[in-house]
């Protein structure tokens, strides 16, 4: 590697490089972990359609019950009617054999719409089965390539971070500290190149003068950003 500028340039992109790889490291667990999200979603959904399908027939059980009882009453009236010996009892009788029917019918229907829901449910449980099963094989085969992946961006990153130490012992001594003072305040974003005249990093112009030490393989910071400059290829 002949000189600063080329020593700068290998490593802003070593440096870049190796924080891309480490954000693909982080960003592994949380994908994996959205997808188990995904299966906890879809077994949840299985579970609210069975646990629907338990209220429903529970409901359908307590309204026939209800009905039964209704019936119940109705009878004991009408056999009421049948020992009663003023207009007044009877017609107080049928009032309530009347309002006792009317419940009958509510609670008819309430059964009805409680089984309906039972019927329409119970046909969705295969296809959240299946959503499930799915979920379930998505996730085992993200997991497994995450891990390959995993181990992928993990040697690439030791393998960059390896072959960073070895560029970066060929920074002049006299401006190490500098530089060293630089990396650990902005990371990979210690760097910037210049176009033109221009840092690439913020954009401001630098000088003929800052130009010309560039060009002559001198150490020069911006005086905007204060980011390591070099000239491009």
């Amino acid at each position: 590697m002949s000189g600063p500028a080329a020593i700068m340039r290998e490593i802003h992109r070593l440096r870049r490089f190796a924080r891309d790889l480490q954000e693909q490291i982080e960003r592994g667990p949380r994908q994996v972990k959205a997808q188990q999200a995904k299966v906890t979603r879809q077994e949840n959904l299985q579970h609210e359609g069975q646990e629907a399908i338990k209220k429903a027939k529970l409901a359908v059980h307590d309204k026939e019950s209800e009905l039964k009882a209704v019936h119940s009453q109705i009878a004991k009236y009408q056999k009421q009617m049948s020992e009663v010996t003023s207009k007044k009892e009877y017609d107080a009788l049928q009032a309530e054999i009347n309002a006792s029917r009317k419940e009958c019918g509510k609670l008819e229907d309430e059964i009805l719409q409680a089984m309906t829901e039972v019927d329409e449910v119970t046909a969705r449980l295969p296809e959240l089965e299946k959503a499930v099963r799915q979920a379930h094989d998505e996730q085992a085969a993200f997991e497994k390539g995450a891990a390959e992946r995993q181990a992928g961006f993990v040697a690439q990153r030791e393998e960059a971070l390896a072959k960073l130490k070895e560029v970066e012992a060929a920074v002049p001594s006299q401006v190490k500290p500098l530089y060293d003072r630089v990396v650990h305040a902005m990371g990979a974003d210690a760097f910037a190149a210049v176009n033109g005249k221009t840092c690439a990093a913020c954009y401001t112009e630098i000088t003929s003068q800052m130009y010309n030490d560039l060009a002559q393989e001198a150490f020069v910071l911006c005086k905007s950003c204060g980011r390591m400059l070099y000239l491009p290829e």
